[in-house]
This record gives C-alpha cells, structure tokens and sequence, in this order.
C-alpha cells in the first residue's frame, strides 16, 4: 500500500517528461517560437531601433529590407519546385515528374540517392544564383540608395552598410538549399529550429551593436549573423536526416534542372508578382510620400509580416504532410487537414490583428516612440487587405501540391496593376491612396481565382469543408 503513492508519482513524472518531449519536438511549437523571434524580431527591437536610429535611417533600413528581398527574384521559382521535388522523393517516388503526378509509389521508403543527387544540383545552383543577385544589387539597388545616401550625416556609412549588406544576401542566398532541403523531407521541425536561433542571434547581435552606437550598420551585421546560424542548424538536421554526417561530392544532374524548368519559370513569374505585392509599396513611399509615411508604414507592414507568418504557422507545419499526402493518392484525408488548419489560421489572424487595432498605437505612443502604425482607418484597410491575402495565398499553396503552378500571370499581372496604381493613387490620395491600391489591385483576381482553382482539386463539398474546418465530421 506504502508503494502505490510513489508509483503514481513515477507515473506522473514519466508523464511529464513524455509530454516535454512532445513540446521539444513539436513543429508547431517551434514554429510559433522561430516565428515570434524570425519574424518578430524587428517588432522585438523595436524599443531600441525607434530610440537609437532616426526616422532616415529607419526609413532607409526598410527600403535595404524590401531590396534585400530581390533574393525571392534571382531564386526565380527555384525554391518553391525544389522544396516539393524533395517532398516527391521523401514519398518514395522513384523520380518526380515534369508536372502533375505519377501513380502513387507502393513502398513508403525515401529515394535516398534521388534526394542526394537533388541536394548536390541545389548546392551548385544557389551558388551561381547568389552571384547573379549580389549583381543585381550593386547595379540597380545601389540607384535606389544613392539619393538617401547623399542626403544621410555620413553618406559613406550608409555606402558601407549597403555594401556589407549585398554580401550577407548573397551568402543567405548561396546557402538556402539546405532549409529548402530540411523543409521538404518533412523536417519542419529542425527548420524552425533554425529559423529561432537565427532569429535569436539577430536579435542579440542588433541590440548590442545598437546599444553601442553603431547605427544602421547594426541591423545588417546582425541580419548576417541570423543567416549564418541558422544555415548550420538546418545544414546539420539535413546530413543527419540522410544518416550522413558529411556528403560525399556528387556532379550536378543537369537532368533534374531540365525536369524542374517548365514549374520554375512559372513559379519564377510568379515570384517576381509577389515581389511587387508585398515590396513595391515601400519603394514607391520611398520616392513619392517621404520619409515619414514610409517609416510607418514600413512598420505596419513589418507588424502585418508578422500576423501573418505567426497565423499561417497552423499550416506552415504540415505543407510537407499535405504534399506527400496528396503524392499518396490520399485526398480527402489531405483535405481535412489543410481544412482545420486554414479555419485555425483566420481564428489567429482575426484576434491578432484586432489586438493590433484597438492596442498598437497605444503601446507605442505610451513606449514615446517617434514612429508610430498607420492612423486607426488606414490601418484597418491594410490589416483587411493582409488577411485576405493570407487566404487566397493558403489556395494557392493547395494546388500547387497537385505539381501545376497556374497563377503565374495572374501574380504578375496583380504586381504590375499594384504598383501602377499606388504611383499614381499615393500621388493622388496620399497614405489612403497608398493602402487602397494594393486591395483594389488583388480584389480583381487574385483574391477569388486561386480559391476557386484549389478547391475544385480537391474531393470535399462546399459544405463538407465548412463542416470539416468547424472540427465536424466531412
């Protein structure tokens, strides 16, 4: 009788440990961490970037971050078709297809040597991509800055960050593979593992430097230093997915690149869209409404990056699953998931971004900040814009599992009538113009085309997935 107290304790503590291992292997744990450091980190800064870098250099820092991301350019789709090219081989599929899917593969092993090969033809890839972006950087980004830099106290520390900053895109871009690779054989886990100590060191890295007066250099020093842990964490999850603890040289497969091509240029027009969606309206501030508006509106947008990443963790996570779900012929239980997960995802952005309305302000104005959100209607306008967004972008992931990629021209059309209407609608209306014309841009089509074309892919009613993402039965 003495006994049985202690063995309830044992159990107990046995309990404890199964449930803390469960939360340290937990992708959406993880996730939520990586996400709140990665993604957060500039909101994490902010008490000490609005106190110790002045509304130019605030400015400038968002104008290097949306050129920085010419990265998503040079990679040209290249990314997106790898990623699943992995997923396609970690199902066991003897080789992945030029578009659509093959019958689904009878053993569940991973075509080891097929990922090996990929892995080897990524690694030679992003290397002569990260050159082709270091380029396009000092040609054309170095036009963009040269007008605030000669306006800056001291032109040739702006020069010098810009300089160091092309060189930590390039090194970010040469070796992305390896989360790409991470991400599609299903090691979500470890990517953001990555993701958070990168995310961490940038952190630490930008507060030190800018506690100590170095400026705008800081933030680029620090944005090395996130991409420098954060590729050898995933770098070491990858070898050790493969029971590789080195990978031996293995040439190119010129053959996999050619496979590849019909999906990445598609993707690549695509990407060049959603390059101008989400970056094109701070240039355009940048140029037409000064340094003011486009300081806070390079922080809504920064906030709004962030409601959106976090939310969209409920799917993020299982973007692997759903791929190699739908590469097993498994459908309806592929639906299901992104079902719930999507229903979970607008819950979290629709609390998060009313916190964000009724407190953002408020926060900032009580921290005495000199940046601040948007005014409380061109706010709600862009934070509407931003969720329904998130939406039609979860769509349009859907189908892209089926290996067809049909809304390129629909991304680049929406980029282009994007930026056109917010030059002339910011020079019309001002900030208004600035945050109606990216909702006006996407309402024609990309908010409605990509739903319907996902989710005629898929084995669910209407009602069957309403039902489904209420917790129902289909």
């Amino acid at each position: 009788m003495a006994s049985a107290p202690l063995e309830c304790g044992q159990s107990m503590i046995k309990a404890d440990h199964s449930l803390g291992r469960r939360v340290w292997h937990s992708a959406m744990v993880f996730g939520t961490l990586s996400t709140l450091v990665r993604v957060g980190a500039n909101i994490l800064l902010l008490p000490l970037v609005l106190s110790y870098l002045t509304t130019a250099e605030l400015a400038l820092w968002w104008v290097f971050f949306a050129l920085g991301a010419v990265a998503n350019l040079a990679d040209f789709g290249f990314g997106q078709a790898i990623t699943r090219a992995y997923s396609y081989l970690w199902a066991g599929i003897a080789d992945f297809s030029t578009e659509g899917l093959a019958q689904p593969p009878a053993g569940a092993e991973p075509n080891f040597k097929r990922i090996h090969d990929l892995n080897a033809t990524a690694r030679h890839l992003y290397l002569r991509l990260a050159l082709g972006a270091g380029l396009l950087l000092c040609l054309g980004g170095s036009w963009l800055i040269q007008r605030p830099a000669q306006q800056a106290a001291t032109p040739w520390v702006v020069w010098l960050s810009w300089a160091a900053y092309i060189v930590v895109v390039g090194y970010s871009l040469a070796t992305s593979h390896w989360l790409l690779g991470c991400q599609g054989i299903n090691r979500v886990r470890d990517q953001q593992a990555a993701y958070f100590w990168g995310g961490l060191a940038y952190v630490g890295t930008a507060a030190v430097l800018l506690a100590v007066g170095a400026g705008l250099l800081a933030m680029v020093v620090a944005t090395g230093a996130r991409g420098w842990v954060s590729r050898q964490i995933a770098a070491h999850a990858f070898r050790k997915a493969l029971q590789r603890p080195t990978l031996e040289a293995v040439k190119p497969d010129r053959d996999m690149l050619r496979r590849l091509w019909p999906n990445v240029w598609k993707f690549g027009i695509l990407s060049t869209g959603t390059y101008l969606i989400y970056n094109a309206t701070v240039l355009i501030s940048s140029r037409v409404l000064g340094d003011a508006i486009t300081a806070s509106y390079g922080l809504t947008a920064q906030v709004g990056l962030f409601l959106a990443n976090f939310s969209a963790l409920w799917l993020a996570v299982k973007w692997p699953q759903l791929t190699i779900l739908r590469t097993q012929g498994q459908t309806q239980a592929m639906a299901i998931l992104f079902a719930r997960r999507l229903a979970a995802m607008i819950a979290t952005f629709s609390v998060l971004a009313t916190i964000v309305w009724f407190a953002g302000n408020a926060l900032l104005a009580w921290k005495g900040t000199h940046t601040q959100l948007l005014p409380a209607l061109p706010l709600a306008v862009y934070l509407f814009y931003v969720g329904q967004q998130q939406v039609y972008i979860q769509f349009a992931n859907l189908k892209f599992t089926e290996n067809v990629v049909p809304f390129y021209y629909v991304s680049l059309f929406t980029g282009l009538a994007m930026c056109l209407l917010t030059w002339w609608m910011s020079r019309w209306l001002g900030l208004w113009g600035l945050v109606l014309a990216p909702l006006l841009a996407t309402a024609a089509c990309s908010s409605w085309y990509p739903v319907w074309r996902a989710f005629v892919g898929q084995p669910l009613t209407v009602k069957q997935f309403f039902r489904v993402a209420m917790g129902g039965a289909p």
